[in-house]
């Protein structure tokens, strides 16, 4: 009895380190091809014009040692990327972060712009688990676009915006997450 008890764990850990394996393996040979649909799906036209208006494309931050140590300091940065015309002008900056404080459905992921004027250009809402018909009407511009041309040299005041009401969760969570991108641009990029 004993010795049936030792052979079944040996074949299930054995079982085991096979399907981590194959997960391990479909991990690291799917990785790139994801970054890439992402990185594509930032570019959707949409998404430039509503977080840059005038936007052609979000080219990656030249400095990706200062992309890295943003990563490191702040659990919640996801990416810095440049807006750039159609000319190859720098519009301004596109912060992609995470809320730092959950809404009712998670982390609310957002595309924040910041033109090099210090000025919240606009919001793009990248991934959003919100109630639907109530706390995901903060992806609507009813109430994202009341943070265009907010001063993006200080944070955003509880008192600062409207909220949705009986969604205040979610406002806050959306909030939290154009905070970040205001403390990143200030802490980083506000030189």
């Amino acid at each position: 009895m004993k010795n049936n008890i030792v052979k079944l764990g040996g074949v299930l850990c054995l079982i085991s380190a096979i399907a981590g394996g194959v997960l391990a393996f479909t991990n690291d040979f799917t990785k790139d091809k994801i970054a890439e649909v992402e990185a594509k799906a930032s570019m959707d036209p949409a998404i430039l014009e509503a977080v840059m208006p005038g936007s052609e494309i979000f080219e990656p931050y030249e400095d990706t040692a200062l992309v890295e140590s943003i990563k490191t300091d702040n659990t919640k940065f996801v990416d810095l990327m440049t807006a750039v015309d159609g000319s190859g002008n720098q519009l301004g900056y596109a912060i992609k972060t995470f809320s730092t404080i959950s809404g009712y459905g998670g982390d609310i992921e957002l595309f924040v712009g910041v033109s090099p004027e210090g000025k919240i250009t606009g919001i793009a809402v990248t991934t959003i688990q919100e109630t639907q018909g109530l706390g995901s009407k903060v992806a609507e511009p009813e109430f994202k676009n009341q943070f265009i041309d907010m001063d993006a040299n200080a944070e955003i005041p509880d008192d600062g915006y409207d909220a949705i009401t009986g969604a205040t969760k979610s406002s806050v969570s959306f909030t939290s997450a154009v905070n970040n991108a205001i403390n990143i641009y200030n802490q980083y990029l506000n030189k």
